[in-house]
């Protein structure tokens, strides 16, 4: 006989119902279900396939190798994640299916589990390439580097999640192994504050650039809180300087949230309003990257006026063009540029080397460091 049990979350305060079935001489099983009405249906399905001999609970699980159920899980679920967080977590897939490589879903318990989270966390890699030293003239090979708990964490969450969709979903187990594994212990971090000479100090350097965004970004950085890749990303269509306040639609949580204006940041998005920036959608325009029709390598172009620097990687000597700032500008790339060649020749490569791509890398590291 089947038992039908309520159960409310402490947490969420959801409610959902728990069919639970024991008959002798086999072994019992259990599963949740969001209404009463599909836990007493499958219960009774589940009694009859047992008083006919139509039960094997593992079967499905037996036939499904851990590659299929990765394969399936990444076209189900993470494609709806977005581009980061799908390429992290396909990464993360793909040393899981290295590790039970021609297992099925069943062979996989707790204990193969732990295992393979020690040889995670024991594992090492290297970044970068081998360099030469240039006092020994000897080649140095690059630092290894082990995994920090934080990373396996990472690597048990998304397998964790993996097992829960073949819970759930496909109905593969009766239950998640990875659900008893012990995670690692992961550094609390610290917080760290400004003081008021280092706000001024920083705040005084952000003036100097020739990026003229710069210190209102700074600015909304200090006074908002927000994160960077909120703010590189707004628009000024998401921006009302009557009545002081910026709206962010992609959020890390996902979920639209409002930052107040005042002050002088307020007073500082009025100027960059007035001036070149305002030409973009975007309240920041960074650097776009072109091609050379000639060499076909990259380019930098600075979109702080209409007549720019154009700095070549081979050439490394800025030429000047004219180019249309309003039809390239872009979000904030993740790329960082070369210094421009240091030359007697080219009187306007100290111009160059004052790239405001290097500021603000050394201004956010000092904002964002240990957030």
């Amino acid at each position: 006989m089947a038992a039908i049990q309520r159960v409310v979350s402490p947490l969420t305060k959801v409610v959902s119902y728990r069919a639970q079935i024991r008959v002798k001489g086999c072994s019992s099983e259990s599963a949740t279900f969001p209404n009463q009405k599909e836990a007493e249906a499958w219960a009774a399905s589940i009694e009859t396939a047992i008083r006919e001999g139509r039960h094997f609970p593992h079967a499905a699980a037996e036939r499904t190798s851990f590659d299929a159920l990765a394969k399936d899980y990444a076209e189900t679920v993470l494609v709806e994640s977005d581009e980061v967080q799908c390429a992290a977590r396909t990464l993360q897939l793909n040393w899981w299916s290295k590790q039970f490589a021609g297992k099925s879903v069943a062979e996989i318990t707790a204990d193969a589990v732990s295992k393979a989270r020690d040889a995670c966390g024991a594992e090492t890699f290297t970044r970068g390439k081998p360099r030469k030293d240039k006092k020994a003239g000897e080649i140095v090979s690059p630092r290894k580097y082990r995994r920090s708990g934080a990373t396996v964490n990472r690597y048990i969450a998304t397998l964790s999640h993996l097992f829960s969709f073949a819970v759930k979903e496909r109905r593969l187990i009766d239950r998640n192994p990875v659900g008893d594994i012990r995670r690692e212990k992961e550094p609390r971090g610290r917080t760290r504050l400004l003081s008021d000479e280092e706000r001024a100090a920083l705040l005084a350097a952000c003036v100097k650039p020739d990026w003229p965004p710069l210190h209102a970004l700074v600015l909304l950085a200090i006074t908002t809180g927000a994160r960077r890749g909120e703010l590189v990303s707004l628009k000024w269509a998401d921006v009302d300087l009557k009545v002081g306040r910026a709206t962010i639609h992609d959020t890390k949580n996902g979920e639209q949230r409002t930052l107040p204006l005042a002050g002088k940041a307020l007073e500082a998005l009025r100027q960059l309003k007035l001036q070149d920036s305002a030409r973009s959608e975007y309240l920041f325009p960074s650097p776009t990257v072109v091609l050379d029709p000639e060499t076909g390598s990259r380019s930098l172009i600075r979109t702080m006026s209409t007549s720019t620097r154009i700095v070549t990687p081979r050439s490394r000597r800025p030429e000047s063009a004219t180019f249309d700032s309003t039809t390239c500008a872009t979000p904030w790339p993740r790329f960082s540029p070369r210094k421009a060649h240091r030359s007697s020749k080219s009187p306007t490569c100290s111009d160059t080397r004052r790239w405001s791509w290097r500021s603000a890398t050394r201004t956010w590291s000092l904002i964002t460091r240990r957030r």
